[in-house]
């Protein structure tokens, strides 16, 4: 004789409609219950999302502090493989890398990579030189004449940049010494 499982006819419990099946073994999520658990895990993972993201103005910051020491390193490289003399103006908006040509500095032209740049809008630069400034930086006006010279020996005229927003508190210094070792400190 095959013996067939016995179904019971027993009181629904709350939330199901039919108390059919196996007494006590039959048990499970709900719908809702499934539901309510997907939202509460969306809903963290946004949270984190968001809290990873940071702050955006500070991430410009370093990016543009990274992107300025890569390229002083170039520029001093190229100085001392070209034997040329090359030099950085600064002015409050960005920066142009400069050649001495027939006694004066002109812009770099034909090198994309030694193109002038300008910062974002938001962002702000501040120069100090150490040591002996050139003359003509002396009278405090902006000048077509560079302030940090990138010599063919691989010395340069050692400085402090800070680079800095009104959109955040973090700051951005680089360091320049004589022998040309550049420095950030966050």
């Amino acid at each position: 004789m095959i013996a067939l499982p016995r179904y019971t006819l027993r009181q629904p419990a709350p939330g199901r409609l039919f108390a059919l099946g196996r007494p006590q073994q039959a048990r499970g999520f709900t719908l809702l219950e499934v539901m309510v658990v997907v939202v509460i895990i969306g809903i963290m993972l946004g949270v984190s999302a968001l809290s990873m993201r940071g702050d955006s103005h500070a991430e410009l910051l370093e990016r543009e502090a990274t992107r300025m020491i890569a390229l002083l390193n170039l520029a001093s490289q190229e100085a001392v493989m070209r034997s040329e003399q090359l030099a950085v103006r600064f002015s409050d908006d960005g920066y142009e890398f400069m050649l001495l040509q027939n006694g004066g500095w002109l812009p770099v032209e034909g090198d994309p990579t030694l193109r002038a740049r300008r910062f974002p809008d938001d962002i702000s630069l501040r120069l100090e030189l150490q040591d002996n400034p050139p003359p003509a930086l002396l009278s405090g006006e902006e000048s077509d004449f560079p302030q940090v010279f990138l010599l063919s020996s691989g010395e340069m005229t050692p400085f402090v940049i800070t680079l800095f927003s009104p959109a955040t508190e973090r700051r951005f210094v680089i360091k320049g010494s004589l022998l040309g070792h550049l420095e950030l400190e966050k």
